[in-house]
């Protein structure tokens, strides 16, 4: 028979459990208000703007200049509305356990050359130098190809979006024990102490992006942590502080295991 001391522990336990259970919760949802508020705001630009270019159409449609701008901004809003919707959509997957993984044994070195070209245009179009350093060509690696460029690209851009027009990004890879381990790291604003737990999570930004046209809401770095556990694997974020550029680690066994 527990004494009224030790009952009175367990409530307060209780109590403390419960209390942080429902802390968490109104977290939770202040983050999703925000996220949808956010959300309605910034989708409220792209359309504000492609509606504007379609008055421009129909106003000066015959001037080849103006048509060929005109249709530039359509196709940049459009761009920025698919990626939010892919990425919301592959959020909402996971969390369903829709995700099907088609693990195949891939080169780690050509893993990473792919994933550098598919982002260099942009990341060198707004003044940023990337720089990759490849693993020996005879490192390989069982994942999901499309997955894994994934996970590389949205680190890629999430550094772009944090760094300053002439900054610079690294993309490496290296083998630690039985292990593949991915760095992007960035010379850009950097992430406060207090803001590294929060990073990956869903619908939280650290910070305003210093490009306004990136979409992101938080969604990208979710993703990048939910794939890796997906192939069992793990992704951390490290930085000394604000302005000291930050560091990106995802972890992945080479060999699948399970």
């Amino acid at each position: 028979m527990l004494s009224p001391t030790e009952c009175r522990c367990d409530r307060d336990r209780g109590s403390a459990d419960h209390g942080r259970s429902d802390r968490e919760l109104v977290a939770a949802n202040r983050r999703m208000r925000e996220f949808l508020a956010l959300l309605g705001h910034e989708l409220g630009n792209p359309l504000a703007a492609m509606r504007y270019a379609l008055c421009v159409l129909n106003l000066q449609g015959d001037d080849a200049v103006t048509r060929d701008r005109t249709w530039g901004v359509l196709d940049r809003q459009l761009q920025f509305i698919a990626c939010l919707v892919n990425d919301l959509m592959d959020v909402s997957r996971i969390e369903l356990g829709k995700i099907e993984l088609h693990i195949q044994p891939l080169n780690l070195a050509q893993a990473l050359v792919r994933a550098a070209e598919s982002v260099r245009g942009p990341i060198e179009k707004r003044g940023h130098q990337l720089e990759v350093a490849l693993p020996p060509d005879s490192v390989s690696l069982d994942a999901d190809p499309v997955r894994l460029e994934q996970v590389l690209t949205n680190l890629l851009n999430n550094a772009s979006k944090y760094t300053d027009a002439g900054g610079r990004i690294w993309l490496t890879a290296e083998v630690q024990g039985g292990d593949v381990v991915f760095h992007v790291r960035d010379s850009g604003i950097g992430i406060a102490p207090e803001m590294l737990p929060h990073v990956f999570d869903p619908f939280w930004q650290a910070e305003p992006t210093l490009d306004p046209a990136q979409c992101g809401f938080g969604i990208g770095l979710a993703l990048v942590r939910k794939l890796a556990e997906l192939h069992g694997g793990s992704a951390g974020a490290y930085s000394e502080g604000l302005n000291r550029g930050s560091e990106f680690v995802v972890r992945l066994p080479c060999t699948r295991r399970g």
